[in-house]
């Protein structure tokens, strides 16, 4: 429809609510039925409230088709962005390419937050629950009327299966002659007939109402489309029935009393409580408390019975999860409400926000008020209301009138208590969380797609067959997120859209049916599923793809996964692919036996391998490329971490025949070879050669040119593709060997490989000597534990040298399928290491034993951030001066294209001369540049971006939210998102606004509020620039950050320790542990020892 049209069947909508209203009140004239008024009046409240929502709609539609007819780009989206060099982009560039400091606030917007010459500026998101949307009162009714939209519509459906199986049953009772058991089954056929009657009119009420608009205030739900959300709770759930209200009783006699009502109570179909019978609408103590066990949805059903059976007459439903969140909301707001903490947007009206002026002193905060305990350990700003906070919280409660379906309200007081293991109080502050990281399951690899097993908290539908998945678990290809029953999976064979052209058989069976579907944008308004990935669509145009041919339905961003199978049904397809691949199967069995025993065995010929044998073994011929050259004068290390970072372990024949090989003098000079050895040590790739979304290098190595660089630019990304097009990935061919992208190192050792190498076994002797064990190290205490193993505190035996050694079971490794994320880690401290980065932490060594391996890192002694903010507040200063140096450590990461993901204070350390050391690098992930994106669900709960927890493709923006998360912790000593289980941080990251003191300084407001932006494409240090635009904010005005990189600004606060070996600075809980290496039992098999093979590793510098 065009907006003419549109504005004319608003109009007609209004013209009729209009005429309604009149009818109703002449008929209120005429009665003096006071039923009759009441109903009355409950419908023309209700068709008032109708036409303001549809004379809103109206404004809308007229004031976009103005700014369409006569508009100009200024109107419609927000400022442009500033050129590169524009001093609001970037501070000045000091000494060490760092800029001297912010010169102003950043734009509104991320600089390149959306190139569209339109685009909307983005609203304030609504505050509102899905509770709040099934009020009887709510004033959300555009995102109601999507919502009920939805429900009923998939209601309908359930319902109309649930009576065409009753019908079926009738008929088998019929034909048995069992008369009991057909007249249950006839009474519920009836009442389920009643019941869809009521949803049908429901239905049309809303769709009569629903205008066909893209609307800011009804964004998609998407958190129904996360496997993490909305899991079914358990717990106790307490309910008060009161009253109904202007419900449609069923008719009754014109002598009788009125009907008898009452209200059936059900939790996953089955009936948990029934109020008592009442003909004044009205009970006194109906009062019930319900078990539930793993549960998601409740439902109420008002009956009338005024004959033989009862009638329904309304409905409602009520999601657990829903009930939890409100209850999680209102212990925010009684908490906060006396504590005078606003939201960002509420900071402007107060006028009291300050800017952040040079001169405030070195202790000030703007955390608790003058009443708090800001120095008391473990209590957070929220501890400021004296003695109370160590009173039990006052019981919450929700008591609100909720809307029936098709009419009337129903009042309700509920609260559900969930059942928790591990609860933590609501307020107790900061203190330690470990990450989280997703388990990876069993894969089942079928025609390239790797499905795996996935728990649906929601309805779900079948790619292949089309039925239902109803909170079941089922198979879901880790790549394409096709979705299928358990039993589906198996059928499957067409193939995954992730497996290039170049993998696929080019004897595999295909369909000659190849019609494409005609997708079109179409506005969804009812309950239909995506045929790719089986979720509910939202609603509205943006997002949803119908088949103008088949009428098929999908995402807009699934529609390049659906085959071109228009006409027909994937069973059928698959099916017709099955016949063909189970008849050419047959006959190339019968042609190879017709061939056998056509054959005569002659002795002494030489024998023919077997062409799938050939493809199976060990390749012969000498590898080409740098691997297949011998390095003349590589370092231990690059050979050491080249040969675990790129090459496959070999069984003890192939590594023989590797030896015998490398006899065979080199053709080719080896400079370019030891280089390309050097920076496999790294493990590093660079920006323009950044990998596809498919994880393939762009060129074969031989292509590769010589490495002559320009330093990092981040300028040079600014036209860099977000994702890949397909055309270009199917394109890609293979390389038989990694790509070692050229990078600094690569530049650094290029002047010494071009020297005269000393002989092999020399190199050899020398390793021979510094090779470090365990012998070599006296362990004296624990610092810390996590999943896999300990860090120890350990001294050489020679020197006396302290170190921290991380120490990793190698079973545990293996069993948890960790083997290449530690090898990552490895790489990443590589990284660290190549520059010797001031602020991340430094490998010294890395060694294994039969049974653990073992990271020797440098040993920061000053504990941890987490330990210092719980002795005490930190001031602004010392937050800004933390906040900066770990700005210059993820700088650093990303211009590596490295993501850290696990940002926290316990994952900050503070050396003896005041100075930050990231460290643990257990989560980061590689080969991440401007664009790259991953989608493992990782890192500590109340640091994980929006975007994780919605499973969507995240990129390195995800650090910079962790980033705004630690500044905020630093100021004002609390979390912004919290909860007392990981499900309530998780709503609370993606429902609640962060409030702050409503003294904090403008400044601070402002970068929280830009780094705490939901959307990851208008998130600050999300464009090319990355770290230039956190740098260029206000926030860090005065910061210098070329003296902050050379240690040049003296720390705010010196840590102190009594003695080099003092662990008074951990936690006591570790500390008091004897330092022990926990014997193993069990025995490592030789291919599990293989997967460890080139680990250990010698730092130049150690």
């Amino acid at each position: 429809m065009d907006g003419d049209e549109l504005i004319a069947s608003v109009f007609r909508k209004i013209e009729r609510e209009k005429a309604l209203i009149t009818a109703a009140s002449n008929m209120r004239q005429s009665t003096d039925n006071p039923l009759v008024q009441q109903r009355v009046d409950a419908n023309i409240r209700d068709g008032r409230k109708n036409i303001a929502y549809l004379e809103e709609k109206m404004r809308e539609l007229q004031i976009r088709q103005m700014n369409q007819e006569g508009g100009s780009p200024g109107q419609h989206g927000g400022p442009a962005p500033p050129p590169k060099d524009h001093p609001g982009y970037a501070g000045e560039q000091g000494d060490g390419h760092y800029p001297q400091g912010g010169t102003g606030s950043m734009p509104s917007g991320a600089p390149f937050s959306d190139p569209r010459p339109y685009a909307p500026i983005p609203k304030a998101r609504p505050n509102y629950t899905k509770l709040d949307l099934i009020k009887y009162d709510t004033p959300y009714l555009g995102p109601k009327i999507q919502l009920m939209l939805s429900q009923l519509e998939f209601k309908l459906s359930v319902e109309m299966q649930y009576k065409a199986g009753i019908e079926k049953m009738v008929r088998l009772y019929q034909d048995e002659g069992d008369r009991k058991s057909r007249a249950d089954a006839e009474g519920r056929r009836i009442e389920s007939n009643q019941k869809i009657q009521l949803l049908k009119q429901a239905l049309k009420r809303y769709e009569d109402l629903h205008v066909d608009i893209e609307s800011a205030d009804a964004p998609d739900d998407e958190s129904l489309s996360s496997p993490n959300m909305r899991k079914p709770l358990t717990g106790l759930l307490t309910m008060r029935i009161h009253a109904v209200k202007d419900v449609d009783h069923a008719a009754s006699s014109r002598f009788s009393r009125g009907p008898e009502t009452y209200i059936v109570v059900k939790v996953e179909d089955t009936i948990k409580a029934r109020t008592k019978a009442t003909r004044n609408d009205k009970w006194l103590d109906e009062s019930f408390s319900m078990d539930i066990d793993k549960a998601n949805e409740i439902e109420l059903t008002v009956y009338d019975k005024s004959g033989d059976r009862p009638v329904p007459i309304g409905m409602l439903w009520v999601r657990i999860s829903d009930i939890a969140e409100e209850m999680r909301r209102k212990k925010i707001e009684t908490e906060l409400n006396a504590s005078g903490w606003v939201s960002a947007d509420k900071m402007g009206e107060g006028g009291s926000a300050r800017h952040d002026h040079g001169g405030s002193p070195m202790g000030s905060s703007h955390g608790p008020s003058p009443g708090g305990r800001p120095g008391t350990s473990g209590h957070g700003a929220h501890a400021h209301h004296g003695g109370e906070s160590t009173n039990a919280p006052p019981t919450v409660t929700i008591d609100s009138w909720f809307a029936l379906e098709p009419v009337g309200r129903v009042q309700l007081q509920m609260s559900f208590a969930k059942q928790l293991k591990d609860r933590r109080p609501f307020d107790i502050g900061l203190n330690r969380q470990g990450a989280v990281r997703q388990k990876k399951e069993e894969v089942h690899e079928k025609q390239g797609h790797k499905f795996v097993t996935q728990q649906f908290y929601n309805i779900m539908r079948c790619a292949l067959c089309g039925e239902f998945l109803k909170y079941a678990a089922g198979m879901q290809c880790a790549d394409c997120k096709y979705t299928c029953h358990r039993k589906c999976y198996p059928k499957v064979v067409t193939k995954c859209i992730s497996k290039a052209n170049y993998e696929t058989d080019p004897d595999e069976e295909k369909i000659n049916h190849r019609i494409p579907h005609r997708f079109e944008g179409f506005s969804n308004i009812s309950a239909n599923w995506c045929c790719h990935c089986g979720y509910l669509l939202p609603f509205g145009r943006k997002n949803a793809k119908r088949c103008s041919e088949c009428s098929l339905t999908c995402h807009a961003h699934c529609t390049h996964l659906v085959p071109d199978f228009c006409g027909m049904t994937m069973e059928a397809a698959n099916q017709i692919l099955e016949t063909l691949i189970r008849t050419k199967h047959h006959n190339k069995s019968a042609s190879v036996s017709s061939g056998l025993s056509n054959r005569t065995l002659r002795a002494g010929g030489p024998p023919q391998p077997a062409q799938d044998n050939a493809a199976l073994s060990y390749p012969q011929k000498p590898m080409e490329g740098p691997y297949g050259v011998i390095p003349r004068q590589p370092s231990a290390e690059a050979v050491s971490a080249a040969t675990n970072s790129f090459m496959t372990p070999q069984s003890p024949t192939a590594a023989a025949q590797a030896a015998q090989r490398q006899q065979i003098p080199p053709k080719s000079p080896t400079g370019p070879a030891a280089a390309a050895a050097a920076a496999a040590a790294t493990g590093l790739r660079s920006p323009q050669q950044a990998p596809t979304e498919m994880g393939r290098p762009m060129l074969p190595p031989q292509a590769a040119p010589q490495p002559q660089h320009a330093p990092y630019d981040p300028s040079l990304y600014a036209n860099f593709p977000q994702q890949p097009p397909p055309q270009a990935m199917q394109k890609v061919q293979p390389s038989p060997y990694p790509m070692a992208p050229p990078s600094q190192a690569m530049q650094q050792q290029m002047p010494q490989q071009q020297q005269v190498a000393p002989p092999i076994k020399d190199d050899a002797a020398v390793q021979a000597k510094t090779r470090i064990g365990l012998d070599h190290f006296n362990f004296l205490a624990v610092l810390g534990k996590g999943n896999f193993g300990k860090v120890m505190l350990a001294e050489t035996k020679s020197s006396r040298k302290l170190y921290a050694i991380k120490v990793l079971k190698k079973e545990f490794i293996i069993e948890n399928d960790e083997v290449e994320s530690t090898k990552s880690e490895k790489r990443v401290f590589l990284i660290a290491n190549k520059e010797r980065h001031p602020f991340l932490l430094n490998l010294h060594a890395c060694f294994q034993t039969e049974t653990r391996v073992y990271f020797v890192m440098e040993y920061i002694s000053g504990g941890d951030l987490m330990l210092h903010i719980q002795r005490g507040q930190f001031g602004l200063k010392r937050a800004q001066f933390y906040a900066a140096e770990v700005c210059l450590a993820l700088k650093y990461f990303h211009e590596n294209g490295v993501i850290y993901r696990d940002l926290k204070l316990d994952n900050i350390l503070l050396t003896l001369d005041g100075h930050i050391k990231i460290a643990d690098y257990g989560l980061c992930k590689e080969n991440m540049w401007y664009g790259g994106t991953t989608s493992t669900f990782c890192g500590t709960p109340e640091f994980m971006g929006p975007e994780i927890l919605l499973d969507k493709k995240y990129g390195r923006a995800v650090d910079w939210w962790a980033f705004g998360v630690l500044i905020y912790q630093m100021l004002l000593q609390q979390s912004p998102f919290r909860g007392e289980d990981e499900d309530e941080i998780y709503d609370a990251i993606l429902a609640d606004e962060p409030l702050y003191p409503i003294h904090m300084p403008r400044d601070s407001v402002s970068i929280l509020q830009k780094l705490l932006t939901r959307e990851p494409e208008l998130r600050l240090g999300s464009g090319p620039t990355d770290a230039q635009e956190v740098m260029s904010h206000a926030f860090f005005r005065n910061i210098n950050w070329d003296d902050i990189y050379h240690k040049r600004v003296p720390p705010p606060f010196i840590p102190t320790i009594s003695s080099p070996t003092d662990t008074s600075n951990f936690d006591q809980e570790f500390t008091s542990v004897t330092p022990v290496l926990t014997p193993v039992q069990s025995v490592l098999s030789q291919a599990m020892q293989e997967e460890f093979r080139g680990f250990s590793y010698t730092a130049d510098f150690a």
